[in-house]
């Protein structure tokens, strides 16, 4: 979160430290060129293979609406919570869907690397990403993660600048901030974390609670501090000279300040879904309350119209950001969460005097919070990944870059764009 040390409606809850990530901007190049083939007469059509990165072992689908058939390896949890995830769930949804055209790949984190990644056409990113291997610990597991995204070879979902337009915090937010969006006041930090700098700044902002946390590579509430400001300028000064230490490899940083309901508790948020270009549901999640009790479908109200134009404002900077390849590309799938405040007490529902602000921006890799939408996410995530994927392959197919099997990809676009539309936007 940008600001209170909140979760990722993940339990339980995890912590970890943040891992120095080397600049390897330098992978980012243009893919070669390959002739192309075209299919011999009467030659059969290769499928065109699609990654579906996963990994989750939390954030589960509606009980009971599993595929039948799910495999255990998938199942990284016996826990109710987690044993049929739904980012696992919706990669074997696509399966079932035109079989004869596709070929999807589930890969698990520890099997992701860039030779696996280059056997497919495209991939779909679900979960597992840099701040996931993070958690893993290992370097070169996370080197090559890193790796996976920057390489355009691997051609792989969310791309590499729209990806860091999101983890790196400060691109978002100033972007969004020009826009006119309300946002937590906020003083960014670039170029590493000074504890007295810090408290200078804090001070003169006027904040009695503040909350800083890293702004880039870390999720899960890792990397962040917050309390009083008296306590910091006296018997906490030590523990912010602390935190600077454990997190000396870290550049950006979040200061704030500390975001609570007039009753004392952290503030509450309304989580915005977009599928496909389209605002599809949002999920109310309360503040401190961790139990599902905390968790609802937002029901229909002012707080619910409001925080819905307010996301699909951010929205639409999402969209002048979101790039496949270099050109403009509606993503799959982005959680954009609206903060609210309400002017008494801790209840917001139906009030008109609530404070609301864009707290922060979500990639696909997130939580999808399926148990309390009002749709089989899993039923509209895989019909809206066989749309992205078509586009994601005319796409390579109008670039420069090498595709892989180019003829056959081409005739599996065409008869894909068929049966899902034809759509206008879609020209091979």
């Amino acid at each position: 979160m940008a600001a209170a040390a909140k979760t990722t409606a993940m339990k339980p809850r995890m912590k970890v430290k943040a891992v120095k990530l080397k600049k390897q901007s330098a992978m980012v190049k243009k893919a070669s060129r390959v002739n192309v083939v075209a299919p011999k007469k009467n030659e059969p059509v290769k499928k065109v293979r699609v990654g579906i990165l996963v990994g989750k072992d939390f954030d589960p689908v509606k009980a009971g609406t599993q595929w039948p058939d799910y495999p255990k390896h998938l199942s990284l949890t016996e826990e109710e919570w987690g044993k049929y995830s739904i980012d696992a769930a919706t990669a074997l949804r696509m399966k079932q869907l035109h079989p004869d055209l596709l070929e999807v790949d589930i890969i698990s984190g520890k099997d992701i690397t860039q030779q696996r990644l280059q056997k497919n056409h495209v991939n779909l990113n679900f979960w597992y990403d840099v701040g996931v291997a993070m958690l893993n610990g290992n370097k070169k597991h996370i080197d090559e993660v890193l790796k996976c995204h920057q390489n355009p070879d691997c051609r792989l979902d969310p791309s590499w600048d729209y990806y860091d337009w999101v983890l790196k915090k400060p691109r978002y937010m100033k972007q969004c901030m020009k826009a006119g969006i309300p946002m937590i006041p906020t003083v960014i930090y670039e170029n590493g974390f000074d504890p007295k700098k810090c408290m200078e700044d804090v001070q003169k902002q006027g904040w009695d609670k503040f909350f800083v946390k890293v702004g880039h590579f870390t999720f899960f509430g890792s990397g962040a501090i917050n309390g009083n400001t008296a306590d910091f300028i006296g018997h906490r000064a030590k523990e912010l000279e602390a935190y600077a230490k454990e997190n000396k490899n870290s550049k950006t940083f979040l200061v704030q300040p500390y975001m609570l309901k007039p009753n004392g508790e952290v503030f509450d948020e309304v989580r915005n879904f977009f599928i496909d270009g389209q605002w599809r549901y949002s999920v109310f999640t309360h503040g401190t309350d961790e139990s599902d009790a905390g968790y609802y479908n937002e029901p229909e109200g002012p707080r619910k119209e409001i925080c819905k134009a307010m996301a699909e404002r951010a929205y639409q900077e999402v969209l002048k950001s979101a790039t496949w390849q270099g050109k403009r590309q509606t993503p799959l799938l982005n959680r954009i969460d609206i903060g609210v405040i309400p002017k008494k007490g801790g209840d917001s529902l139906h009030k008109t005097d609530n404070t609301y602000f864009l707290n922060e921006v979500e990639l696909i890799m997130t939580t999808w919070l399926d148990r309390y939408a009002p749709c089989s996410v899993s039923d509209v995530m895989a019909q809206a990944a066989i749309k992205h994927t078509l586009e994601l392959l005319v796409g390579l197919l109008k670039s420069k870059t090498s595709v892989p099997d180019e003829a056959h990809v081409r005739k599996v676009a065409m008869a894909l764009n068929d049966r899902l539309g034809p759509f206008k936007h879609i020209m091979i």
